[in-house]
């Protein structure tokens, strides 16, 4: 499971951005893939990801939209993919026990490893 607590975390050691506790909206869906959309999860990524996903988005509105949406199992709630979204643009992704993807801007680097 993603808490508020990891988001508030996530957003400080990733971007160095201070969330207050109370400023964070939530919200989780069920969605089957064919209700994904490609800004949040590409298609290539989607493939590996069960169908449906339990998917929690966690937001701030500062200077910035910030958004990040955590892709859980359904079953489970074991997170599989993250990501983070500035202002409506992907700034980082994460896929939790599969290939290791980041992406900042449009560059994109695959890397291969186990946890």
């Amino acid at each position: 499971m993603f808490s508020i607590r990891e988001f508030i975390d996530f957003m400080k050691g990733k971007f160095d951005v201070a969330v207050e506790i109370n400023a964070v909206g939530e919200e989780a869906v069920l969605l089957y893939h064919e209700e994904v959309d490609e800004n949040l999860i590409p298609q290539e990524i989607l493939t590996y990801l069960p169908n449906p996903i339990q998917f929690n988005i966690y937001s701030i509105n500062d200077e910035y939209e910030w958004i990040v949406g955590v892709a859980l199992a359904a079953d489970t709630y074991d997170p599989l993919y993250l990501v983070c979204l500035k202002d409506g643009e992907r700034v980082y992704q994460t896929i939790n026990g599969l290939d290791k993807v980041e992406m900042h801007k449009e560059e994109m680097t695959l890397r291969c490893g186990r946890k």
